[in-house]
This record gives C-alpha cells, sequence and structure tokens, in this order.
C-alpha cells in the first residue's frame, strides 16, 4: 500500500465512525455536525466517498448470480391473505386515500419533510 492509500484508508475508516455515531445520535445532521464542530459539508462529503467505496466493494452482478426465469411448469401460485395493519402512531393524517402516521420519536426535519410532500400532492 502507498501511503496516499493507508492514508485514505484511515480517513475512510475515521469518518465511518462519525457517520455511524451521528446516525446514531437521532439527531438531524446539520444538528450534530454544529454540536460537535464538523462542517455539514465535509459530512456529506465523506458520506458519499464511503457509500461508493461500499459499491465498489460489492460483487458484480453476472449471468450465474442474475435472477432466473421461471419456467410455466414449475409454477404454483397460492393465494394469501394479507391482514389490515392497523396504525399505531401518535399523530395520523389521511390525505387523498393515504394514511400517514407521525410518531412522537420522528424529528422535525421528517415532520417538514413529509408535509412538504403532502402539499405537493394536494
Amino acid at each position: 500500500m502507498t501511503t496516499q492509500e493507508v492514508k485514505n484508508h484511515y480517513s475512510l475508516q475515521k469518518w465511518s465512525s462519525i457517520i455511524q455515531e451521528c446516525t446514531t445520535s437521532g439527531l438531524p445532521v446539520r444538528q450534530w455536525c454544529q454540536q460537535n464542530s464538523i462542517l455539514e459539508g465535509s459530512y456529506y462529503y465523506w458520506l458519499r466517498k464511503i457509500r461508493i467505496k461500499t459499491l465498489e466493494s460489492l460483487p458484480a452482478v453476472t449471468t450465474e448470480n442474475a435472477i432466473q426465469p421461471v419456467h410455466q411448469e414449475n409454477t404454483v401460485f397460492a393465494r394469501l391473505s394479507v391482514p389490515q395493519r392497523t396504525m399505531t402512531a401518535d399523530v395520523s393524517l389521511s390525505v387523498n386515500g393515504v394514511d400517514i402516521g407521525i410518531n412522537n420519536t420522528a424529528t422535525a426535519e421528517l415532520i417538514h419533510s413529509v408535509l412538504l410532500e403532502i402539499k405537493q400532492l394536494c
């Protein structure tokens, strides 16, 4: 390994830990970054690099491990009943036939995003 490769590997490990801490904190990224004196741009830069590195490490899809078609003679169908789900949420909304439930643990950022999406539906 070259010095640059070692440095990059170390940085990826360090930022993986930082990103894991942020994710498990339950705080919005912006707030967590401010509390931990981390530039939000740096956070997202390294998040992108880690995601790319992770994708590169996945095995390539080949014809051997791709989905194979099912032949008619081997096909069996079964009727499955899907139980009706009851929503257990602290706040429930119904918009245009879509039920939305929000729990007390939802962040303000998540609630804001959901409300913006609902606004676009209406």
